[in-house]
């Protein structure tokens, strides 16, 4: 657990900031962890809190400001969960002189519209044993992110907001984007009090973030002393739901996660909590008005992650919502179909992808007439699609149709439609050179596949048959080879005698076949079980780890011998 996760923290006399040296193993999994979602009722400031509490700057000028304000801590609790003066419900019980003065938090800079080229700290997810192919992903020319780092399940990075949009339409192996909102330790040791609430509560100016520009109420806000916070105007947006009062706001949605923290041991709790927090701090600049649960099947407009480990916080917003491995071509899938963001990161190893330099063997081919990549167990053809996408230079991020950060307050339209447009001009509409072979001996598969590659735009790209693999001859020979075999527990949840005996079978003649028409060819295989590898009688001399729907598997390489070098005896 000590290695799932290491902080640095940049110690100043007025601050605190994380550095994320590596960050949270589990944050390519937020996708699947309970989360609480919630409307809410959300007028808000211009970026900077208005009640003292922080400054919002650059990554480079993080400041914070401590408050001992009696008045402000007493705001901590909203007025339904105050039973009498200086006691709370829900597990609390605090007297006013036990409230600890607010933590001190770190706060990212939060660009406000049409103003992206300010520095922001980032973490991009995905599955465990892929950080080096996201981070070189991340440092291509495509995206160009600054102080790249991989960490345990992801990559940390430092961009614009450009930065981030070009890295949602980008990235082939991330499951996620995320920007950090706000970082900081945990008050802990105060007796009874609610450090998660706190926290939370004193991060991120709620209102601000998620009040919808379009309500009556936009611009209104309670009144602070002798001043009124006035929020500015800017571009209104359909909201899902209005108060009697006018107010309409942005769903959002709160996920947590928890490791060796001192008071804290549940996800499900902190998830509470934050989401708690949030809606009493807009309730509080409301006027009183709740925020209500959302309808089912809402999209979420502000998906949010708080990261808590060893007592220190991290908050983010998540730019992608759906994992990005969800392109947008698949509507159908069958079960033993491969993950595309897993598929695209063994194609760029194999050093397929021409945007990533550095890594695997199809690059020593790339001087020839012709790059030609088979499959010949493509199944649905995940890896068949993949590697058309990346031989057009088309930007997976395109396919999708709606993005949660197109409903946030600081989205620049411009910017993003610029970005749209490179990606655009940069798509390829023909790849001459290179040919993409599949084939599989299931009909319905290949159906899937040519559905999906006709959906992604690429279906003209690829030659497809339907035979068995022991009597498939593919129209040339090969310079990359990239399969993925059944491994048997894709497939039923029992590793039958029958199974076993088809299985071995199945990997015997894949193995004859690569040696009979694939020959000087690199081969890459993903399996999932050493025992039925076996049965192709070749020894792989490089092997990658790979976590495939949480279970290790391995991406095996292959130099497949000429015939005559295969009969030569081995010298002693």
């Amino acid at each position: 657990m000590a290695a799932a996760c290491r902080f640095g923290l940049l110690h100043g006399e007025n601050n605190l900031a994380l550095t994320g040296s590596t960050m949270h193993r589990n944050l390519s999994s937020i996708g699947s962890l309970s989360g609480i979602m919630w409307n809410s009722k959300l007028p808000g400031t211009t970026g900077v809190a208005k009640r003292g509490i922080f400054s919002i700057t650059t990554t480079s000028q993080v400041r914070s400001y401590g408050s001992n304000s009696r008045d402000e801590a007493a705001r901590a609790p909203s007025s339904s969960s105050v039973t009498q003066k200086g006691r709370y419900t829900r597990g609390l019980n605090v007297k006013d002189e036990e409230r600890p003065s607010r933590s001190r938090i770190t706060v990212p800079q939060m660009t406000r519209t049409g103003r992206s080229e300010t520095l922001t700290k980032y973490y991009a997810t995905c599955a465990p044993g892929l950080e080096k192919v996201l981070a070189a992903e991340l440092s291509s020319p495509l995206i160009s992110a600054q102080e790249v780092e991989e960490g345990s399940a992801g990559v940390s990075f430092v961009g614009t907001k450009v930065t981030g949009y070009k890295a949602n339409l980008w990235l082939r192996t991330a499951v996620r984007v995320l920007v950090q909102l706000a970082a900081g330790p945990l008050p802990l040791g105060r007796g009874q009090y609610d450090p998660v609430y706190m926290f939370v509560r004193e991060a991120v100016d709620w209102p601000s973030l998620l009040v919808d520009e379009s309500s009556e109420q936009y611009g209104r806000r309670e009144s602070s002393g002798d001043r009124e916070d006035v929020l500015p105007s800017s571009r209104a947006r359909p909201a899902t739901r209005a108060s009697p009062q006018g107010y309409k706001f942005r769903n959002f949605v709160v996920q947590s996660r928890v490791w060796s923290c001192t008071d804290i041991s549940s996800s499900e709790f902190a998830t509470l909590r934050a989401k708690d927090a949030i809606c009493d701090s807009v309730r509080d600049a409301c006027g009183g008005n709740r925020p209500e649960p959302p309808e089912k099947g809402v999209v979420v407009d502000v998906p949010l992650f708080l990261s808590l480990y060893r007592d220190t916080a991290v908050l983010y917003r998540d730019l992608s919502g759906v994992s990005l491995h969800k392109r947008g071509y698949r509507d159908v899938m069958h079960k033993a179909s491969l993950n595309e963001g897993i598929a695209a990161a063994c194609l760029t190893i194999t050093g397929w992808n021409p945007a990533v330099a550095g890594f695997g063997d199809a690059n020593k081919n790339a001087l020839q007439k012709e790059r030609v990549l088979l499959d010949p167990m493509c199944g649905s053809g995940t890896f068949l699609i993949e590697a058309a996408l990346m031989a057009s230079n088309f930007a997976p991020g395109l396919l999708r149709r709606q993005w949660p950060f197109q409903a946030w307050h600081d989205f620049d339209q411009s910017a993003w439609k610029q970005c749209k447009d490179a990606a655009l001009s940069a798509q390829l509409s023909s790849v001459p050179g290179v040919r993409l072979l599949g084939n599989d001996i299931h009909e319905g598969a290949l159906s899937l596949c040519k559905k999906d590659a006709k959906t992604a735009g690429v279906l003209h790209l690829l030659e497809l048959s339907c035979e068995d693999c022991q009597n498939y001859e593919p129209p040339v020979v090969p310079s990359l080879v990239v399969t993925n075999p059944p491994w048997g527990t894709r497939l039923t949840d029992e590793f039958s005698d029958g199974e076993s005996e088809w299985l071995h079978a199945t990997w015997q003649s894949l193995g004859r076949f690569l040696k009979e028409h694939c020959s000087l060819a690199d081969v890459y295989v993903l399996s999932g079980n050493a025992e039925v590898t076996r049965a192709m009688h070749m020894r792989a001399d490089k092997k990658w780890p790979v976590t495939v729907g949480g279970q290790e598997r391995k991406l095996l390489h292959y130099h497949v011998l000429p015939p005559k070098a295969r009969s030569e005896p081995i010298r002693q």
